[in-house]
């Protein structure tokens, strides 16, 4: 570079021609800049390599906490910040029938959802667990559920209006509808099967064609129960082998569990095939968080040793589920099983126990727990939190059992004091798998 700017100066000199010895200098100029450029370009790129190949050799944090250089344990604790993000709120709650003895059930809703609201509860999604209208005679799958659902929508626009989705997907509107023992199947029942709602799932099981009632009583309810319980484990099995981890909620009608109204003493062997059912979602709880909810059983106290109205019992606990046979029309026989999965009542906000205080002749008596409520879901990352509502605020999520007090206690005996629930007070926090 020094021996190529002083030929070039001597030559200027020679030419004496001030225009040239100035073009010159420009030139030696320029091109001390453009060398100065090069160099420090080489620096920076050598420093870029040597900055990418440090990187590389840095293991990636996979959110396990994992320890620091130092072996110590990290203090970046990624997963319990995560933690505190609630990713949805749920609320659940079934039959919404009027009977005298109850206040309107548009009343009692709207009660219980004021109730949740103040509690802090912000609501975006609303599963109903089926019958939407009460008739004495016609309650096999007769009656439109259509103008009760027209109204509880309108409920829930109201008190609930951030749970609009405005999603254009319908298999995630804001309001799904379970079809209960009254209902006829119309268009605005959900159908039988699973919806993906984001950051949880719901696995809808209707009655009339999926899960019946009266099974031991009304034909051909075998083979549909057989049917369901395969393609829910198809399902199931599917979700499993994906390595699916959200919450998958159950929305059914007609619950699993042993009752007086499954046995001898009555008629009509209510659920008698819920085995086929609760086998598949026991098994498929061992790798799922399944939660069961399910509605039917708020009438004559049949669910007494359970809680009455209020239903719940968390995975690790048991559960008395009917054996049958397939030429029995009820049976008094049942198994004990130990539950994978979270099972409970959606809550009733129509009434519980249809019976006047004169039915046949017994005089008034009272239930376990017979509180209307709802129920409301709000999913973590790494938790389920379970509240129960009345028109006042939280309840038990689940009462403590009693006797069985329909028609003066003909079941009395039917189900042993050891097999009793006990006392669940709100709110529960079911941890994720």
């Amino acid at each position: 570079m020094g021996q190529f700017s002083l030929a070039l100066f001597f030559w200027g000199i020679e030419m004496k021609n001030k225009t040239k010895i100035l073009l010159i200098v420009v030139m030696m100029v320029a091109a001390a800049v453009a060398m100065f450029g090069i160099s420090e370009s080489f620096k920076a790129q050598s420093s870029k390599r040597a900055d990418r190949n440090t990187m590389e050799n840095i293991p990636a944090n996979n959110g396990s906490g994992g320890n620091d250089e130092a072996g110590e344990e990290s203090t970046d604790d990624y997963s319990n910040a995560e933690s505190d993000e609630l990713l949805a709120t749920v609320f659940f709650a079934s039959d919404y029938q009027a009977d005298g003895r109850f206040d309107e059930p548009a009343v009692t809703l709207r009660g219980i959802l004021a109730a949740a609201r103040e509690n802090g509860k912000v609501i975006n999604k609303v599963v109903m667990c089926g019958d939407y209208t009460n008739d004495p005679v016609l309650h096999d799958y007769q009656l439109s559920p259509d103008e009760s659902i027209e109204e509880i929508r309108a409920i829930f626009a109201e008190e609930c209006r951030n749970a609009h989705d405005e999603s254009e997907n319908d298999a995630v509107n804001e309001v799904l509808f379970v079809q209960g023992n009254h209902d006829a199947m119309t268009g605005e029942i959900t159908p039988t099967g699973l919806l993906d709602c984001g950051d949880y799932l719901i696995y809808v099981l209707n009655t009339e064609e999926d899960f019946p009632w009266k099974q031991g009583k009304m034909p051909g309810c075998l083979e549909k129960v057989k049917r369901s319980s395969g393609e829910m484990k198809k399902c199931f099995d599917e979700l499993i082998q994906r390595g699916e981890k959200r919450p998958v909620f159950i929305a059914g009608h007609v619950p699993l569990q042993f009752t007086a109204r499954t046995s001898s003493r009555h008629t009509t062997g209510d659920n008698l095939y819920s085995s086929l059912i609760f086998d598949v979602v026991n098994d498929a709880a061992k790798s799922l968080d399944i939660f069961y909810l399910f509605g039917h059983n708020h009438s004559k106290g049949w669910d007494c040793y359970l809680g009455g109205s209020c239903v719940y019992k968390a995975p690790g606990e048991t559960i008395l589920i009917p054996d049958f046979d397939e030429n029995m029309v009820n049976t008094d026989v049942y198994y004990e099983e130990v539950l994978n999965f979270t099972y409970l009542n959606a809550g009733y906000v129509g009434y519980y126990m249809n019976c006047d205080p004169d039915e046949y002749g017994y005089g008034d008596y009272s239930a376990a727990d017979e509180t209307l409520t709802g129920i409301v879901f709000e999913i973590y990352p790494d938790r389920v939190v379970i509240t129960r509502y009345d028109t006042e605020g939280p309840h038990v999520l689940g009462a403590a059992g009693e006797a069985d007090p329909f028609r003066g206690g003909i079941d009395a005996g039917l189900i042993p004091e050891d097999k009793y629930s006990r006392e669940t007070e709100s709110p529960q926090t079911i941890e994720r798998k």
